[in-house]
């Protein structure tokens, strides 16, 4: 428990300068003497213990104020490296801010296709009806391009051959770009995924890969597309079919086309986002665990 917390601070200072704001760097605290330590903990636990209280009442003033409720985020893929369960009033804290900080975009189109973007010379090669669309040329969600770290989902059908999205799109010529592929008909696993980057309009790195899936023309299919740093998981209908890392690409939104002798069904997206300051804060208080003797010293 010693040890968590240490490191902890260490990235506390690191990230928010404590050692500045208090006085003190680190290596001088650790350079004390056993006498003198217990002294500057109580005064550093009494300091992040009442900024943590002035957050909290933040937060609960906020909610108190809130006209309109905040859409709830859709829930993330499982962390296929998954950390010790730290526990603790770091944690309780961490959660707290976590959940006031997420956001939830959704699309159905049923105001139209305002909030998409694509060439210039191409403005109506997507062809809406009855709230589904049809796309062709890429376009992006335009709510969605400044974002970096999200989880993206929609619901679709494939019509002809494959269904095609982009995500981390920088912009029209920079983008990851996946499609769920319909290898051939029948009942036997038919699925392929494919995927590549586009990087400055060209295309590269190609990749196809066989899915122990069976899929249909005509059928709704649920896509997730978990986006976190380097690493990017996909889903269909809750099974994973994808995971795979690159580091070319920082951020940007996510979009729809078709490739010549592609048709598919869009329905529905939504993007998810956590990935706020606040929320990069409550990463590290989850990290620190605060002893409840700690605590009543501090006071």
């Amino acid at each position: 428990m010693a040890s968590k917390s240490a490191r902890a601070l260490r990235e506390a200072e690191d990230l928010y300068g404590f050692g500045e704001t208090q006085g003190a760097s680190w290596a001088a605290v650790t350079a004390l003497k056993p006498e003198d330590k217990s002294d500057r903990r109580g005064g550093f636990g009494a300091t992040v213990f009442v900024g943590i209280m002035a957050v909290v009442l933040v937060l609960a003033l906020s909610q108190l104020h809130t006209s309109s409720p905040v859409p709830k985020a859709i829930s993330a893929l499982p962390d296929t490296n998954p950390q010790a369960n730290q526990g603790g009033f770091g944690q309780l804290i961490g959660n707290l801010i976590e959940s006031k900080t997420s956001g939830t975009l959704r699309e159905d189109f049923h105001t139209g296709l305002s909030g998409w973007e694509g060439m210039r010379s191409i403005r109506t090669d997507w062809n809406l009806e009855s709230g589904d669309v049809r796309p062709a040329s890429l376009r992006l969600w335009k709510p969605s391009t400044s974002l970096s770290n999200y989880e993206f989902e929609f619901m679709g059908q494939i019509d002809h051959k494959s269904m095609d999205w982009a995500f981390r799109a920088a912009d029209l010529h920079n983008y990851y770009a996946t499609k769920l592929v319909m290898t051939r008909p029948g009942p036997l696993p038919n699925a392929g995924l494919v995927r590549f980057v586009v990087l400055d309009g060209r295309e590269r790195e190609r990749v196809e890969l066989p899915l122990p899936l069976t899929i249909e023309r005509g059928v709704d299919y649920k896509v997730r597309v978990s986006v976190r740093g380097n690493r990017f998981l996909t889903s269909v209908n809750g099974q994973l079919i994808s995971s795979w890392m690159d580091s070319r690409i920082s951020r940007g939104g996510v979009g729809f086309f078709s490739e010549d002798g592609e048709s598919s069904v869009l329905k529905w997206v939504s993007v998810s986002e956590r990935d706020s300051f606040i929320a990069r804060i409550a990463s590290h208080f989850s990290l620190i665990t605060f002893p409840t003797a700690a605590l009543a010293g501090a006071n």
